[in-house]
Formats: C-alpha cells, structure tokens, sequence
C-alpha cells in the first residue's frame, strides 16, 4: 500500500493522510550512493493529489531485505535505552571539562589575553581575538566570533554508536556497579552505563527474529502538475538523506577501528540524529580510519567516494528509514545466474578501460611542507604486468612529517610511519577502490526479456538485491564474469524488479572456455586429445543451459561439492544428460597448493571417471577416482578458478 503523510507528520504507521493510486510509481537505488523515487498520479476528484507536497513523505514498498540478528539460536535479556546513550570500548566515562563561567570575576573585568578559556552555557571555548574598546567584548561566546569552541569533556572510552531513545540492546554482561556490557542486535558490542538502559524483555531463541524491511520513507522534493495530462509528477529521496542537514563541525580521526570512526562523527554532529547509524564491522581485520571533516555533512562523511566511511571500508550501506547501517560484504554468490546468447535484447555488456590505475606515486609532506615521496617513489599494482603500458596517479596522502597524526591527537608523524601509511593508502586503491581493474558492467531491462521462453532464469532474479553477486555469461562471446548488483530499480505498484546494473567492484572479469578449465585472465585450454571424448563433452556442452539454447533440459543432481583446506568453494552446480554428469565448479585457492594437493571433495555421487584437463597457464587437474577428489598435478597459486568438468555414470 503506497501512502502520503504530511510534512510535520511524526507517526507513519496506518494509512497517513491518503492512500494513494499512482500510475507509474518507481525508486532508484544506488550501492552506497543514491535512493530516489519518481511517481506520477492522476488528479483525482477525491483530491489525493493535493497531499502530494514539497517536504510531504510517502511510504513505498521496497524489495525486501533482511538484517540478520546476530543473537539468533540464543536465549537473550533485551534492555532498552530510557534516553540518548552511547554505546563505547570499554568502561571508561569521560570527564567534564569546566573553566571559569562567562562572565567570571576570574574573567573580570575581561580576558586580557589571547587564549583565555571559559564555560558558558553548557560548553567551552577558547578566545581567539580581543579588543576591550570594542562593543563586541560584551558579547557572549556563543554570539561572538572571538570565541571559538573547545571540547567539553576529556578522556574516556571511545564511542562505538551513539544511540536514540529506545535502541534495544542484547545484554552479554554485568561488569560492575556503573556498567553493563552489552551488544546491538546487529552484533557491535561494547559497554554501556547502567543509568542508560532499563531491562525490557527475555527471549527464547524462536522468539528472536532478524530485521525485515518490506517499506520505507521517502520525502517528496519536486512536484510538477499537468493540467492538460491531468496528473501530478512528484519525485524525492529517502528520508536518510535527511542527513545532509546535519553538519559536523570540527572532528579528526586517527587509526581507528570502523565502530570508532562511526562514533567519532556522530559525536560531532552539531544536532542529534533522529536514527541509529550501526555497523558490524570489528576491526579485527586491521582496517583502521584516519581522516578529518570539518563543515561536512553527515551524508558526506558517510558516503564520500574518497573520504567516506563505506568507500573506505569497502562496506555494505542498509538503510531502515532514519536507522543507518555499515556492514560486511557478503562475499559468497548469492546463486543468481544470467546467461544469454543472440537473443538477448535489453541486455547491455560494457567493458572500459578509462580511468584505469596501476602504478600509484603517494606524497605527503616533510617537516618543512615540502613533498615526501617514498623510498621506492611509487606503488605497483599485483596486476600491472596484464596491461602493454603503466598508467600511473599521484596520491595526495594527508599528513606532515612532525605533525600530530589528527587534531586532537597527540602522537606526531614520523618518517617511517608516514612512509607506511602512505604505502597503505596507495594499495587501498588496489584492494578497495579497484582502479587497476578494467571497469565490466552488465545492464539488465527486464522488460524485453519477460515474454522470452529461453531466458527462465528471470523469474529468479526478481528477488535480487543490491550487492549480490551474480554470474553473467554471454555465449555468443565465450566471457563470463561474477558481477556485484551496484544499482537496482524497482517498481513500486506491481513490487518487482525491473531493471538492474552489475559491474565488477569485487570480482574480476575471467574468460569462459567452453568445457575446459579457467582462470583469472585466461584466454584459453589445451584441448582433450581423444577425438571421441570430445564429441561428447561438445554435445553435453551443446545442452548446458548456461551456454546455449537447451536442446534438452539436463536434470540438476545431487552432488555437493565440499572444498579442501585452504580452498574456499564460491559456487558448484551439476547436471545430468542420459550417463553424462557435468559439474561446474568456480573455487578459490587461498594460499599456493603443491603438486598432488586436494582441492576440492564430490560428496553423494555416483559411480564417477573423470577426465583430466589443464588451463593454458599450465595448471594441470585430475580426479582421483577411488574417493572422488580433485588434486592438482602442478603447483597452484593462490586466485580463483573454475572447472567445468564431465562424468560418465557406470
């Protein structure tokens, strides 16, 4: 149900001021950037339409997402916050700060010197400027800027999440008289005063449920009425966008963990925020933020393309109307699959090598400003060798040789640590911004493919979300690549997805060779020599459907596929035609595996002889047919590979 609420409206449950009867109604969403929708509705004679206002919020059905609730299985003491609470590191409260009151005898009759620190009206500033035969010497700090503002507290735990009103919290432990450990149902965990929090309710584990959003708020910003059409256009942005309204005023990160950096700029935050900004993001990786934002907004240290939190750590951004979260990449497949041959209109594969990055010279500066280069001047990218010429960038990297490492903080830069960060940095674009990659995408409009018998695999994919990872192949081309859904478009009266935009931002584009063995950048096989083997592995390959047009429809099988140490299975599908069983396995290596090593186990299977084949970097498979395990006759790198491999049943 699509329903309009009025601008000032604080309660969005019911149907609101109308429920509405739109023509065309649809939202556009971005990976970590934007969240929009567009709507066109006839001007009725109930006058629905004229609750379609600037500012107004309609509440639209979305494709459903769910955020897993990290207690699940478990019995749990949910707490829930009496006010706003911020959730830190450890059990440490910072102290307050207070210097003589505005005005203070202590101040009297005024500061006579630069630098004088007082505490009106709740803060603290500092006197930056002062002339005692101005008028402006009567006026108070706040109203003066002579005075700049200092922070009031000192010290203390940082803050992983500061925390609204009514936030439930999971309770993990009872540290001491002051303090609760505690953790949010997203799974950051940390402490808490007990002042903050009263207990709420138990629950079992069929009691504890995960997060599901089936709807969300949107607030309109534009409206157009066409008289002669007889409708009214609105379009607007999703109500986390309500963000951009709150500045942070002045705050400095140094080397810190994901939740900290998270709370550091709700901290600065010059209003409060309405929702919860969360992530499940540890650290434990060793990912750590360093930056600074002074007058940004709170959409803009979030998002940021260079600066942001979620570019940075190459995260996943939820939105729940005001609630916010940052969370872990899936990395697995999410099971989608797009193939497509000749046939295939509304399908756009584009590859672009603009913008590609693949040796990168950082430079901070030295103790006198002048620019520090590395040692070795530039960073190289693991791939630069794949391209005939070296496309090279400067990196500015923030920080001076001698200078604090953040504004409040006191640890200074040195030589070799700003060598390191400026070494990490520079890789950061490797690993997180992928630029020594050449940019693949795939645009799907389902539109032309609905009514196209071959393309069944449609109906699936209407249950795609942002950030899943999907196999394209295009037959006709022989390329395939795993591809993340980086934008998505939905339509709000008939709830499907209608069009989606894939690129490759966590996979690399790999060749397909049809029935042989691939790998990163592999452009060919060498071919099984028996003339009768091949003409059947060209006919099973001939049925496949995410070749070609079926010939016939191979039944799926029961053969799971269990990787070996080391070995990490990212998809497996099998197939049968008459005795002929076909599995397709795409694994990664984690780490180089010898000669002979294990790499991957076919559980439940038939009878089974194999067939060996090797890639044209020379890596040689064969199965050991007595238990069925894959092993490799040459040494194998750590990457990712895939096998299309085929089985006669006995």
């Amino acid at each position: 149900m699509i329903c309009v609420f009025p601008p000032l409206a604080t309660d969005y449950t019911g149907n609101g001021a109308a429920v509405l009867c739109p023509t065309q109604c649809k939202i556009h969403t971005i990976a970590g950037g934007a969240y929009t929708f567009s709507m066109t509705h006839p001007l009725d004679p109930w006058g629905k339409w004229r609750h379609l206002q600037r500012e107004a919020i309609v509440r639209l059905p979305v494709p459903k997402e769910v955020i897993d609730n990290a207690f699940s299985g478990y019995d749990a003491d949910v707490y829930k916050t009496t006010g706003q609470a911020d959730l830190r590191e450890s059990p440490e409260e910072p102290t307050t700060i207070s210097y003589p009151t505005w005005p203070s005898t202590s101040l009297s009759p005024n500061p006579t010197a630069v630098g004088a620190k007082t505490s009106w009206n709740g803060r603290n500033y500092r006197c930056t400027y002062w002339d005692p035969s101005s008028r402006g010497a009567g006026a108070t700090p706040s109203e003066s800027d002579w005075w700049t503002e200092i922070p009031r507290t000192s010290g203390g735990a940082a803050v992983l999440a500061s925390l609204p009103a009514g936030t439930s919290l999971y309770f993990q432990e009872d540290v001491d008289a002051t303090w609760f450990k505690m953790a949010t149902y997203y799974g950051l965990s940390g402490y808490i005063k007990k002042v903050d929090v009263t207990f709420f309710e138990h629950l079992t584990p069929s009691q504890i449920e995960a997060r599901t959003i089936t709807e969300q708020l949107f607030r309109i910003k534009n409206v157009t009425t066409n008289k002669k059409e007889n409708t009214v256009s609105v379009s607007g942005v999703h109500v986390s966008n309500d963000l951009n309204g709150i500045i942070v005023q002045d705050v400095g990160i140094s080397q810190a963990t994901p939740a900290m950096a998270i709370g550091k700029i709700t901290e600065g935050f010059l209003m409060s925020w309405r929702g919860t900004i969360g992530t499940n993001l540890t650290g434990e990786d060793g990912s750590r933020y360093t930056g600074s934002f002074r007058g940004k907004n709170g959409i803009y240290c979030l998002l940021d393309p260079d600066s942001g939190i979620v570019p940075t750590f190459g995260a996943r951004f939820t939105r729940d109307n005001w609630d916010l979260f940052i969370l872990a990449q899936n990395q697995a497949k999410s099971g989608y699959r797009i193939a497509y041959g000749s046939n295939a209109d509304g399908i756009d594969w584009t590859e672009k090598t603009d913008g590609l990055i693949t040796r990168i010279m950082p430079v901070a500066k030295d103790e006198k400003g002048n620019p520090f280069y590395l040692p070795e001047i530039y960073v190289d990218a693991p791939n630069i060798s794949s391209f005939p010429v070296v496309y090279m960038e400067m990196l500015q990297v923030a920080g001076q040789i001698g200078k604090a490492k953040a504004e409040d903080e006191t640890d200074v830069w040195d030589a070799t640590t700003l060598a390191d960060e400026m070494r990490r940095k520079a890789m950061e674009r490797f690993t997180v911004d992928k630029v020594n990659e050449p940019l693949t995408e795939v645009a799907v409009q389902f539109e032309p493919l609905e009514n196209t018998a071959e393309y069944s695999w449609l109906q699936m994919l209407r249950g795609i979300l942002l950030y899943d990872l999907v196999e394209v192949i295009d037959t006709m081309a022989e390329k395939s690549a795993v591809l993340q859904v980086t934008e998505l478009e939905w339509d709000c009266i008939r709830k499907k997805v209608v069009g989606v935009k894939m690129s490759n931002s966590l996979h690399s584009i790999r060749r397909t060779v049809t029935g042989y063995s691939v790998t990163n950048a592999s452009i060919g096989a060498e071919k099984l020599k028996d003339g009768v083997l091949e003409s059947v592995v060209q006919q099973a390959v001939d049925i496949m459907p995410q070749f070609a047009e079926p010939k016939a429809a191979p039944s799926v099988v029961s053969v799971s596929v269990q990787g070996a140490t080391n070995v990490e299975i990212i998809t497996a599908h099998t197939y049968k035609l008459l005795n002929i069983i076909v599995i397709d396995v795409v694994f990664k290596v984690l780490s180089s595996l010898s000669p002979y090593a294990n790499i991957f186990t076919i559980i439940n299977n038939p009878p089974l002889t194999g067939v060996r084949c090797q890639d044209s970097a020379g890596h040689r498979f064969y199965m050991d047919i007595g238990n069925a395990n894959l092993r490799t006759e040459t040494t194998i790198e750590a990457g990712t590979y895939g096998i299309y491999y085929l089985y006669f049943t006995n």
